[in-house]
């Protein structure tokens, strides 16, 4: 599929096949996420891509807002129904970012490297985001929405002005435009090799991928957690999904994604 094709796909709306995927393009939507959802609930199949040009209500973990000029961005969502046990679907979430990470480094042979739980990084920079939402029923789930917004061809100006500090794109690492279908194929093709990798061997299986394209354990920490802060040493990932931390009087514990917030001090 060439790139021109691609973008004229994304107009009011279309429905094609990559890769073997049902990909559902949009011009403009609220959110990828809130689509997904609502298709999963209607009985969508598993893998099906919901993709737009731009979203109004774009959002990120922790309720943040996030923002991207139409057309700079690959934003995406994808449902999932995967043959695994309830207490592995936050894993997915880091599988997700390893998936990311190893498609940016693929593509542009940029330095991606993931900051747990959910945010890719390239130059101590943010230039991705990953958000899960599941639905359960009893001890199962119904199915898993995993969404990311991956910041591709903005320039300094396309960022808010309190995130440029803080925030990169693709093209900005690279120094020129980075094609969006080269992106999205190569996603496709990492998410199909590690899915399957991760149902067959598990925990085991995440923990040595997520490891190799980490930039958190290692480092010296600040978790904040409600009012209070604690310091330690990012040392490990758990089964849940959580970072293990050493913190100063030598103990180990473990914060879950929903209830801290985490960053290097740098």
């Amino acid at each position: 599929m060439e790139h021109r094709s691609f973008e004229e796909a994304c107009l009011p709306h279309k429905h094609i096949s990559l890769l073997g995927k049902e990909i559902y393009l949009f011009r403009e939507l609220t959110s990828t996420n809130s689509v997904a959802r609502q298709m999963a609930v209607s009985g969508a199949a598993e893998g099906i891509i919901v993709m737009s040009r731009s979203q109004s209500a774009g959002r990120g973990r922790m309720q943040r807002q996030w923002h991207c000029p139409p057309g700079k961005g690959l934003l995406l969502s994808m449902i999932l129904r995967p043959q695994i046990s309830v207490q592995f679907v936050p894993q997915l979430t880091l599988l997700t970012a390893v998936v990311v990470a190893e498609t940016i480094k693929i593509v542009t042979g940029c330095a991606a490297g993931i900051k747990w739980p959910n945010d890719i990084f390239i130059n101590d920079k943010k230039v991705c985001g990953i958000l899960a939402e599941s639905s359960f029923s009893k001890s199962n789930f119904e199915y898993i929405i995993i969404g990311l917004g991956i910041n591709v061809n903005l320039g300094i100006h396309h960022l808010p002005s309190d995130c440029q500090k803080t925030s990169t794109s693709l093209s900005l690492e690279l120094g020129e435009n980075v094609s969006r279908v080269k992106l999205l194929r190569q996603f496709i093709i990492s998410w199909d090799e590690h899915i399957q990798g991760f149902v067959k061997a598990g925990h085991p299986y995440l923990r040595d991928k997520w490891i190799k394209n980490n930039v958190t354990l290692g480092e010296n920490v600040i978790v904040n957690k409600g009012d209070s802060c604690l310091h330690g040493l990012a040392v490990d990932i758990s089964e849940k999904g959580g970072l293990i931390v050493r913190l100063a009087d030598g103990s180990l514990q473990e914060f879950l994604a929903e209830d801290v917030s985490i960053r290097k001090r740098f």
